[in-house]
């Protein structure tokens, strides 16, 4: 089936007609959206009885997103910019994630003129040879046991003392970079950690250093903050919802996330508000015409997400509102 462009009255129309008849809808996207626009589109989503799922790597992992188990303290790359006097870069490579971000958030000095060191922690050097910055070289698999390591170290700082090795001397090194910081930043990329264990260590680190001291972190890969704090407060959950519905909806962490439900056919119709990442993007795309696919997009899109909802309303209810 061929995907359609609203907003004109008559694509709204043809557009309703498609999502009511469809077997099941999957709404997504949400990328770039207001807390209103947000809002309209579940409201929509509840009208079609539909899954409603954001597309990020969080959700898809079989503990459920960090946003409800362990809680987050984060921030955009311009705190970063303007406040971290510490920029950690934890198992990651931001050049690879986001293009330009080095240029752009890390290289200018902070506000107030304070200078700005940098540490790399994981097989990357990233910014090898430049003033202020270090390397502490780990393997991948040591990301959890460093994460937890440094926070007791944070928590305790007596613990580990007669520690060796190459972790314990990286923990030691970075805690005392962490306790002589006035700001510090984690640049983090969480896209390939499937369970979620990663997510989990490092967030329990972030929240002990910010009891210390301004801390936070910098997720490179795009989220929807406003999606997942909205889907949180009415389904129970950032993401992998089912059923759309406040009265008691279903989540399914790692089932019921947008790239899946389109890879395995489990939707026919699916609805993308605003900006879509791009993993399904490319599932879309694989699903080629098996999938409908309707796009609401641009300044009008709180208008048009009301317009189609209330014609999909009268659709089902033979005209009746």
């Amino acid at each position: 089936m061929p995907s359609a462009h609203p907003p004109a009255d008559s694509a709204i129309s043809r557009a309703a007609t498609l999502l009511a008849a469809a077997r099941r809808v999957l709404v997504t996207g949400f990328h770039g959206l207001p807390t209103t626009a947000v809002l309209a589109a579940c409201d929509l989503a509840e009208a079609l009885s539909a899954a409603i799922d954001v597309g990020d790597v969080d959700a898809a992992r079989p503990t459920g997103p960090m946003l409800t188990r362990v809680g987050e303290v984060t921030a955009d790359p311009e705190e970063l910019q303007d406040r971290a006097d510490l920029v950690v870069f934890w198992f990651c490579d931001p050049e690879a994630a986001s293009p330009g971000f080095l240029t752009r958030f890390v290289t200018p000095p902070p506000v107030g003129g304070r200078g700005r060191r940098t540490i790399a922690v994981g097989p990357a050097p990233i910014m090898a040879g430049a003033t202020g910055h270090r390397h502490l070289p780990l393997p991948p698999h040591a990301a959890v046991d460093a994460a937890r390591q440094l926070q007791l170290r944070l928590r305790m700082p007596e613990s580990g003392a007669d520690a060796t090795g190459p972790l314990a001397e990286a923990c030691r090194e970075l805690a005392t970079m962490i306790e002589s910081a006035a700001c510090a930043a984690f640049v983090t990329d969480d896209s390939g950690d499937r369970t979620g264990l990663g997510a989990w260590s490092l967030g329990h680190l972030v929240r002990q250093c910010a009891h210390h001291l301004p801390a936070f972190e910098v997720p490179l890969r795009p989220r929807s903050a406003i999606f997942e704090t909205v889907c949180t407060w009415r389904y129970g959950a950032a993401g992998g919802v089912a059923l759309a519905d406040r009265s008691g909806a279903e989540w399914l962490p790692a089932e019921a996330v947008a790239e899946r439900l389109v890879a395995r056919g489990e939707v026919d119709a699916v609805l993308v508000v605003g900006g879509l990442v791009a993993d399904v993007e490319r599932a879309l795309a694989a699903a080629g015409s098996r999938i409908a696919v309707v796009r609401l997009e641009g300044e009008g899109i709180e208008a048009d997400l009301r317009a189609l909802r209330a014609a999909v309303v009268a659709h089902r209810t033979g005209g009746l509102s």
